[in-house]
């Protein structure tokens, strides 16, 4: 018997209350993330690398915002 973990169709990416964007579920094509903006960043081979591509374009967009301060 093998054991199978449940994935789900689309999942939120959080920094704390803020909603930096998702993740959906494309099938055998892996998992696209997408910003805030509904803007797609790539498909990606797991639902973590996808997670790790919005916390990364996010906290690109917060060192561009702060530095114009």
């Amino acid at each position: 018997m093998t054991a199978r973990v449940a994935i789900s169709p689309l999942a939120y990416v959080y920094d704390g209350r803020e909603c930096l964007g998702f993740v959906l579920s494309r099938g055998r094509a892996g998992f696209e993330a997408l910003d805030i903006e509904e803007r797609s960043l790539g498909i990606y081979a797991t639902q973590r690398e996808a997670a790790a591509a919005i916390m990364r374009v996010a906290a690109a967009r917060d060192a561009v915002s702060g530095a114009e301060q």
